[in-house]
């Protein structure tokens, strides 16, 4: 009887450490920018994934209008509006992050973040190339992830911007996020 009842509880916790570890279904959702100049609105195709297609509107009296079309889906997106440099022309950037990554290991077919700038997708980053290893990750029952958390937009000054990230490992990276290039790698832990 005491078998049974521990297998019981055994199987039980089994259960219940799994779908702890599900990941919430895709919904329809609205991000606005910092100021709320700009947001975006994405809709998933799938109930999971990165199908579906996320549109950037730019806030105006009246009537806002479409700015950007994508044919993504994300639930964690970040932009703003008016970002580029010196002697350059603005215009909104979009970083994109991927689902929830299943597995165990980085791995070059999984997103991380992706920088679309003025419409267009400039650089896409895999868990992969900003982990550096595949073993390089931090991980749950079923999933992992490669980005301890995001700093976003960094104003550098007339019309400059950066875009930071923390990596699980303790990596500070700042992109450009007119070309999404790397612009530093710097340790947050002394």
């Amino acid at each position: 009887m005491r078998r049974t009842c521990f297998a019981i509880l055994v199987l039980a916790g089994t259960i219940s450490l799994a779908r702890a570890d599900d990941e919430a279904s895709n919904v329809p959702q609205v991000t606005a920018s910092q100021y709320g100049r700009c947001y975006a609105k994405s809709v998933p195709a799938e109930r999971s994934g990165s199908k579906g297609s996320t549109k950037i509107y730019v806030v105006q009296p009246g009537e806002d209008s479409l700015r950007d079309t994508f044919s993504w889906y994300s639930n964690r997106i970040y932009l703003e509006c008016g970002v580029g440099r010196a002697n350059q022309h603005a215009g909104t950037s979009v970083v994109q992050f991927g689902p929830w990554a299943r597995g165990s290991r980085a791995a070059a077919d999984d997103l991380a973040l992706a920088f679309h700038f003025a419409g267009k997708l400039v650089r896409r980053y895999s868990t992969l190339d900003i982990a550096g290893s595949p073993d390089n990750v931090s991980s749950s029952v079923s999933h992992y992830t490669v980005i301890e958390r995001v700093e976003g937009y960094r104003w550098k000054g007339s019309n400059f911007s950066v875009f930071e990230v923390v990596t699980t490992d303790g990596r500070r990276l700042t992109f450009d996020p007119t070309t999404g290039e790397i612009l530093s790698e710097q340790s947050t832990r002394q």
